[in-house]
């Protein structure tokens, strides 16, 4: 099919589809306001709330909080402490006051500190969790739904970071970028700070003009000097700040304006150097495509399109030593896949123990677009519908690609339901189908999912899987159950999961199939009454893991130890004892061959990691144990310098020893290191350098991102990759030059 043939079709489908659904809507009568949360119970009678005042003058978002309107605007200094006095008055006064328009709505922020010289502001880099700074931060429960939200955050300097929210933060997603603004101020009295965001860059439960619309909203205040954390409403413990259910109540919007389009093209140009079969080859890197466009279907359901996207990455994946048989897992970072990430999420998580290796996820946008080798694969072009319509969260995609090698362009398609019950529970449904034509590859996974919450600390959460490929010959299922109880002082886990060998959905993440595991863990966090120790932390722990016919394959006893002190470091000890079966040998490191057999280990850790507070932090572990016959010593070394707010240098470096019976040794090594350094908040530089000595290789990446309106950059890359040792056949690999432009057109 070509480009334009598919374009045509995607926007007919597309077109079709938000017919559709807007019949639906209209037929089934406009929006009302969210007088009362969606699925939810009553709120706590002690539940704050805020009122928003309209002003029709301009505000200027400088930090000074000078016009007219904030003076009219109620002032909330209702503060708790969370930490370190649970239940306490804060410490300093906060304000917050909260103003709109047709167009926007602001909050103006009073930090007062009674020791100003100790206020941590030492991030200009959007999107870093500011963990050395103080900070403010804003969730926005925009459907009143307790359940999904958008956090906004920001230092001293007015350096930004916002994320999505979902499921009361079992979900969240940082790569998520919007627009807005904010411009923060260090006085003799502490600090000031105004936020300005877009209804276009929120969405919403519209209401008619003249109706009142209710959202929820919290606000949170770290004091990094004191190392005190406090909270607006919900400061107990047991919740998290992303846990919406909790948060107060922001009264008075009225006639506000939402997004309605965005068209965001893109332009790229540079050339590539690459080493391949023995030959240099190079290349011109001009392109242009639609990076997103986005179109309101209703107030609640969005539609993005893109046309042969630039999926290049200006970032780049951590380097990661993989001393196991199972693929590593890496992030999704592409802009088209942002909006609505969190509704697509049905899986285990982390895995436990186990971590990646036993982690189930059966939508992973990652596989599109990109090869196994981490490749771009060109893309045709792709549509996506993500959002609300009740009480159902929805989400659609279809996407194409070209021909990437010798395998013909597939089609990816996936459609995702969640229906809100109960307060904080949801059910849902998602089908994935990936497609190459009439004879090439076909596959088609569905899965049924389920998360019940009850007396605010238990959670349940269960999915049940099957992918169907074309000549598959069943034993293709996949299931999970798990019971969850969490909070300060107690918390338990127990779960199961089972992955039949012929489970393969090609759109998700499934490093190990063919087996059955049972993770039970149980913590005790007391707070002692001990001088400098905040709270300890015990937790025992032991996952068994066997094929589908029952026979063991791992099992792992574990338990920790961790204190926290006063001071906001920590340190970890934690000991570890094993049992693996392998079925059939594998190599791990240069012609290193681990035979089959059965491997019964020991490992012993200790971790100490700096309060990130202070100018220079960082963690660093040790540890020793048992690597099948042999023996394996650990290093792992992550410092963290916050020079000046202009400059960060963040190295870490990792080292295994691995010692055999047979007199064979070798060591690996890992490098990840970056050098930041921002000229202010627009003008940003990073420069990366990687080691690897699996792959020996070591990469060099450095990147130059001006942000020259929000939403919108200009990006100078230059990547260069050469690899090294005694096997290396020519040391250079690739190196490229990229210069990228985005240009956004919103309305």
């Amino acid at each position: 099919m070509s480009k334009s043939g598919f374009s045509g079709s995607i926007l007919v489908a597309t077109a079709v589809l938000a017919t559709a659904i807007a019949g639906v809507t209209t037929a089934r009568g406009s929006a009302q306001p969210a007088q009362e949360p969606q699925g939810g119970g009553p709120q706590a009678a002690d539940t704050p709330s805020l009122q928003a005042v309209r002003t029709s003058a301009p505000i200027v978002i400088d930090g000074m909080l000078s016009e007219e309107g904030w003076g009219r605007a109620e002032a909330t200094t209702r503060f708790t402490q969370r930490d370190p006095e649970e239940g306490a008055a804060a410490s300093e006064r906060t304000e917050v006051r909260v103003l709109f328009d047709n167009l926007q709505i602001y909050f103006g922020v009073v930090c007062a500190d009674s020791n100003p010289g100790g206020i941590r502001a030492t991030e200009l880099r959007r999107d870093n969790n500011f963990d050395n700074d103080d900070i403010f931060e804003i969730i926005l429960d925009t459907f009143l739904d307790r359940r999904n939200g958008y956090l906004f955050r920001i230092n001293p300097l007015g350096t930004q970071y916002d994320e999505t929210v979902t499921n009361e933060g079992q979900i969240t997603n940082r790569n998520w970028d919007e627009k807005w603004d904010s411009f923060a101020r260090i006085t003799d009295t502490g600090w000031t700070a105004e936020i300005a965001i877009p209804f276009k860059s929120l969405r919403f439960l519209r209401a008619d003009e003249a109706e009142e619309m209710l959202w929820g909203v919290n606000f949170h205040r770290t004091i990094k000097s004191k190392n005190e954390d406090v909270y607006w409403t919900a400061h107990n413990r047991d919740f998290d700040f992303e846990e919406v259910s909790r948060a107060g109540r922001l009264e008075g919007l009225t006639d506000i304006e939402g997004f309605r389009f965005r068209l965001k093209p893109y332009f790229t140009t540079g050339a590539s150097k690459t080493f391949d079969n023995g030959l240099f080859q190079t290349k011109r890197l001009t392109d242009v495509g639609l990076e997103v466009a986005k179109y309101v279907i209703t107030p609640q359901l969005t539609l993005d399109l893109t046309v042969n996207p630039d999926f290049a990455q200006a970032d780049v994946d951590e380097a990661q030593v993989n001393l196991t048989r199972f693929s590593l897992f890496f992030p999704e970072r592409r802009e088209f896949f942002q909006e609505g990430a969190g509704i697509f999420d049905v899986g285990t998580g982390d895995g436990g123990f186990g971590g990646n290796s036993s982690r189930v996820l059966l939508f992973h946008s990652r596989h599109i677009g990109l090869s196994d080798s981490r490749e771009a694969i060109p893309i045709f072009g792709g549509a996506k519908i993500t959002g609300k319509q009740g009480a159902f969260d929805i989400g659609a995609i279809n996407m194409q690609t070209d021909r990437f090698e010798d395998n013909a362009g597939q089609n990816f398609s996936v459609l995702r339901v969640k229906r809100n019950i109960l307060a904080r529970s949801y059910i849902g449904g998602i089908v994935t189908r990936n497609t190459a034509g009439a004879v090439g590859p076909y596959n088609v996974t569905g899965g049924l999912d389920a998360n019940f919450t009850f007396l605010q600390n238990l959670n349940f959460r269960a999915f049940l899987a099957k992918s169907g490929s074309r000549g598959s010959t069943g034993r293709d299922m996949s299931g999970q159950a798990s019971v969850e109880w969490e909070s300060d002082r107690f918390g338990f886990t127990l779960d199961h999961v089972s992955i039949q060998e012929n489970f393969s959905p090609p759109m998700g993440f499934v490093p190990r199939p063919n087996i059955k595991r049972t993770q039970a863990e149980a913590s005790y966090s007391p707070r002692p009454n001990i001088r400098y120790i905040r709270q300890m932390d015990i937790q025992v722990g032991t996952e068994y893991i066997s094929n589908q016919a029952g026979d063991l394959e791992e099992r792992e006893t574990d338990i920790r130890i961790q204190a926290e002190f006063e001071s906001g470091d920590e340190i970890q000890l934690q000991a570890s004892r094993s049992f693996e079966r392998l079925r059939e040998e594998f190599d791990i490191e240069g012609g290193t061959v681990i035979p089959a057999g059965d491997y019964r280990s020991n490992e012993f850790d200790i971790s100490f990691e700096g309060y990130d507070g202070r100018a220079i932090s960082g963690e660093v572990q040790f540890g020793i144990g048992d690597f099948y016959t042999g023996r394996q010593t650990s290093l792992e070394f992550g410092p963290r310098f916050k020079i000046t707010s202009n400059l960060s240098i963040d190295p870490s470096y990792e080292w295994n020893r691995i010692s055999m019976p047979d007199g064979l040794r070798f060591s690996t090594h890992e490098f990840n290191g970056s050098v930041n350094y921002a000229f202010n908040r627009r003008w940003l530089t990073r420069t990366t350098v990687q080691l690897n000595s699996q792959d020996q290789e070591w990469l060099f990446n450095f990147r130059l991102n001006y942000i020259f309106r929000p939403g919108d950059d200009i990006f100078v890359v230059y990547n260069e990759t050469r690899n090294y040792g005694s096997g290396a056949t020519n040391r250079l690999q690739d190196r490229a030059f990229i210069v990228k432009f985005t240009y956004s057109l919103d309305r």
